[in-house]
């Protein structure tokens, strides 16, 4: 039997507010924005906090809710969602919704949620988007909707099969944090928690060691589906048909949230002029195995200039101090990584292979 979701579930707006109602943590109630739905939950970091005066009853979070973020500037946010169980009293924003089901025999909850985290719901929210400028959501959107809902003991059934899936899944996400965990501590051992301040390796300012160049801005018109990767801030953005270097590079976000992210490629790359990257002047100076280590230990967003959107100059940069170890113990540290990043592949196989099966079983479920 299908049904629509206004049949079933009740929408939510989210809380409207002005810089005057933000409040301090300990007089003001916590809100939810989009950054703080994750792939893997609800992110309580980053938090903004409003005066309660400005948040309704019905707008207070309660556990099993499903929240999504209704309004973005990326088509690609638009329609994110994850199910709020955390015990914390809170809200969520403007552009924000929450989805709240209704109270019923018929219906099991943790059916609807893992409905929300279906490519069968991506989809249908973004066809809505086809041939429009529609970035968001509204009312009608969502209870438009159908939904297949067995009985509720199949429901449930389902539910604790995918429950299971995704449990699976954040494990193996839990291994490759303890795998990152263990690279950091393998350094700390090496070189030590601060290798400039340990006095033990020759030190240098970044003047000295590295050219420092800005990435280029990347015209609309050469962006392509496919080709050379393109590297902003967080990673790639899109693709193009020719290379800004082709070297491998270390490269640091300079501009806005992804202020100091530190990233190594070993290939082909254009690099946009959200980021940084750097050449060794001597190349025997460095592996960049370890070098990637050293400047993940370097929090460069302190350097960043905070009069408008958080930026980067090269000038930090250069006056940063860096160790050099002899190379032969850098290229240990580097042999220690490589067996890690192979145990890591191993699990993001695994996990991929899990999310073939979690797909796979919602389509079937859910379309």
């Amino acid at each position: 039997m299908r049904k629509e979701l206004k049949d079933i579930c009740i929408q939510i707006r989210g809380v409207s507010y002005k810089p005057t109602d933000i409040r301090n943590e300990s007089e003001g109630i916590p809100i939810l924005r989009a950054n703080n739905i994750q792939d893997d939950g609800i992110n309580l970091d980053d938090l903004v906090y409003v005066d309660e005066k400005k948040v309704y009853d019905e707008q207070y979070l309660q556990d099993g809710d499903i929240v999504i973020c209704a309004s973005s500037g990326s088509k690609n946010l638009v329609g994110k969602a994850a199910t709020y169980n955390k015990d914390k009293k809170a809200s969520f924003g403007a552009f924000c919704k929450t989805i709240r089901v209704n109270k019923s025999d018929d219906v099991c909850v943790e059916f609807i949620q893992q409905f929300f985290q279906s490519k069968v719901y991506r989809n249908a929210i973004s066809e809505l988007s086809i041939g429009a400028n529609i970035n968001n959501i509204k009312t009608e959107h969502i209870d438009a909707l159908t939904i297949n809902l067995p009985t509720f003991s199949e429901q449930k059934h389902i539910a604790t099969i995918l429950d299971k899936i995704q449990s699976a899944i954040n494990n193996k996400k839990q291994q490759l944090l303890l795998l990152d965990e263990a690279v950091k501590s393998e350094f700390v051992e090496m070189f030590g928690e601060n290798p400039v301040e340990s006095g033990k390796w020759k030190v240098e300012k970044g003047e000295n060691l590295f050219k420092f160049s800005s990435g280029k801005f990347l015209d609309a018109e050469l962006r392509l589906e496919k080709g050379i990767p393109v590297y902003g801030g967080n990673g790639i953005a899109w693709y193009t048909e020719k290379p800004l270097i082709n070297y491998s590079t270390i490269i640091i976000g300079r501009v806005g949230a992804y202020c100091g992210n530190v990233k190594l490629v070993s290939e082909p790359i254009w690099i946009t002029d959200n980021a940084l990257f750097i050449k060794a002047f001597k190349t025997n100076d460095f592996n960049l195995t370890y070098l990637l280590s050293l400047m993940e230990m370097i929090n460069f967003s302190q350097f960043a200039d905070k009069v408008a959107q958080p930026k980067i100059t090269q000038s930090p940069l250069k006056d940063q101090k860096y160790a050099i170890p002899p190379l032969n113990l850098q290229n240990k540290f580097a042999a220690f990584v490589q067996q890690i990043d192979k145990s890591k592949f191993v699990v993001k196989q695994q996990i991929a292979d899990l999310q073939e099966l979690l797909d796979s079983k919602m389509q079937e479920y859910f379309s």
